[in-house]
């Protein structure tokens, strides 16, 4: 009977862990809607052709800087010969476009890198539990050099944070305020600097709201993009497991 008992059991337990086994096999088997999963290939789409189109602005910007450069009027005469004039043209034309394309990925870069860092949790668990570990407490005995020198101590754990975020903020607003140079906010294409005293006399039918919506495009369009991607790329993620 002892016996019969424990085949019994054994069977029973088998029996279990091949449920489970089937059960962990039929929930990691799981597809995740179609729909997710075709958001995710077209928002990828998406991005791809809004940095097709906001690389448009850096050329525009490249173009302006190089005009205070010497050889400009060189390639005006260049452009200007016939028959050749064409591939000069287009020669120049490709030399813009290579500068803002450069200069769209430094800035892009600036702004991701830190937006990217700050939704990771690994690092700012990593950021954080640094931040506390060995920290100097200021004491009244302590001269003014040493309190300096404390708070200068405990500051160093959170300096790649500090930096991340002045590095976003910063680059986000140079953005902003390059992109109003591209388009002017006010009516008629007046100078971005006549924004402030719209601002000031409350004249506000004078401001493109239009060219407004175009520079926040441009600054926040990729970024707002890649973030959801990611989220759909997440819960797509969760649906697996």
């Amino acid at each position: 009977m002892a016996i019969n008992n424990s085949s019994s059991s054994s069977s029973q337990s088998s029996k279990k862990q091949q449920s489970t086994t089937t059960v962990n096999t039929s929930s990691k088997g799981n597809k995740p809607p179609l729909p997710l999963r075709l958001a995710a290939w077209f928002i990828t789409g998406i991005i791809i052709s809004v940095i097709l189109v906001n690389i448009k602005p850096y050329e525009i910007l490249a173009g302006r800087l190089f005009q205070g450069i010497e050889y400009q009027a060189l390639s005006n005469i260049l452009v200007n010969i016939p028959f050749i004039g064409g591939i000069f043209k287009v020669f120049f034309n490709l030399i813009n476009l290579t500068a803002g394309t450069m200069f769209w990925v430094v800035i892009q870069s600036l702004e991701l890198i830190p937006t990217s860092l700050m939704g990771n949790q690994a690092f700012l668990d990593k950021n954080i539990q640094r931040a506390g570990r060995n920290q100097y407490r200021n004491d009244s005995s302590d001269g003014w050099e040493v309190k300096i020198a404390k708070r200068m101590r405990n500051s160093l754990p959170t300096e790649v944070l500090r930096f991340l975020i002045i590095v976003g903020v910063c680059t986000y607003v140079f953005d902003f305020f390059m992109c109003l140079s591209i388009f002017p906010p006010v009516v008629g294409g007046g100078d971005m600097w006549k924004l402030f005293d719209i601002l000031s006399t409350e004249q506000f039918e004078l401001i493109d709201w239009g060219n407004i919506i175009k520079a926040v495009t441009t600054v926040g369009a990729v970024q707002f993009l890649v973030k959801l991607r990611k989220v759909i790329i997440q819960i797509i993620h969760d649906l697996k497991d």
